[in-house]
């Protein structure tokens, strides 16, 4: 997958065509059960790879919390945002992005509490993938959410030629307003992964196995009063340090993931880097 480039033409023709401005999230989101196409346990691996079009990809996964009312999330994404992530990057000197969206809810409640699209990089299959995620708005009102499958999902079960064949890590963000379960249960592996045998994992652990190729972030939506408080923000901070994110505008998740990226991103080592070279400089060269 990934074929394809991002273009905001592209892009602006597609929410033309598909009359988004004048669309409900029901109009948008019309799934009411998981896609066959994103079912977990079908999937073995998801894969980000290099090719003539894409020379140097850069593999990004962004899981969005669909329980509740966060629906309003890939909502923006959809009808305003893409250009704020994807073009922001290419206008930045990464030219190659790939997107893998993920709809994360509470594995105890929810019948479909991981959903997975495919890495990406053109407006019409962004939009595809991020279209086909149901929108279940469960939850089972503990407090906790299941924002641990996406790391999961990222160590285990995706192949990213970012990081094995140029040592750049990927990036994972985690999206929502709730803590996280401590643990992914051993039969909650082997429901919601094609993972035959499994072991329970704490969510520390599954955030080093992702860290091993994947720098981990989680942004904490600060959309209400209810989720400013600092019970909604469990150990969030303890568990990802200064990559745990406190954003206030739900409209500004696109371009603070872009920006995360940017800042981030490390040049390949195979670049042809010149001593005294700006940081502008190697940004164009990424």
């Amino acid at each position: 997958m990934g074929g394809g480039r991002f273009s905001h033409d592209a892009y602006a023709k597609l929410r033309r065509s598909k009359g988004y401005s004048n669309k409900s999230r029901e109009e948008i989101f019309t799934s009411r059960a998981i896609d066959s196409e994103m079912d977990p346990s079908e999937v073995i691996e998801r894969e980000s790879r290099d090719s003539e079009e894409h020379p140097e990809t850069v593999s990004i996964i962004v899981a969005l919390d669909v329980t509740g009312s966060m629906g309003f999330v890939p909502e923006h994404i959809v009808k305003e945002a893409l250009p704020d992530l994807i073009g922001s990057l290419m206008e930045a000197g990464i030219e190659d992005p790939q997107v893998l969206f993920l709809g994360i809810g509470d594995f105890i409640y929810d019948r479909a509490p991981l959903q997975v699209g495919q890495f990406e990089s053109s407006a019409e299959l962004l939009d595809r993938w991020l279209t086909c995620v149901y929108l279940e708005g469960g939850g089972g009102g503990n407090n906790q959410e299941g924002y641990n499958l996406a790391h999961l999902f990222a160590a285990r079960h995706t192949a990213i030629d970012c990081w094995e064949k140029r040592q750049q890590k990927g990036f994972l963000f985690t999206i929502g307003d709730e803590p996280v379960f401590p643990t992914i249960p051993a039969e909650i592996i082997k429901r919601y992964t094609s993972a035959d045998e499994a072991a329970t994992i704490t969510t520390e652990a599954i955030i080093e196995e992702a860290q091993e190729k994947y720098n981990v972030f989680h942004m904490h939506l600060e959309h209400n009063e209810w989720s400013k408080q600092e019970s909604r923000k469990g150990n969030w901070k303890s568990l990802l340090g200064d990559n745990f994110l406190e954003i206030a505008d739900y409209k500004t998740v696109a371009k603070s993931i872009a920006d995360v990226v940017i800042q981030n991103h490390k040049p390949s080592t195979s670049s042809n880097t010149s001593t005294g070279s700006t940081s502008i400089d190697v940004e164009n060269m990424l």
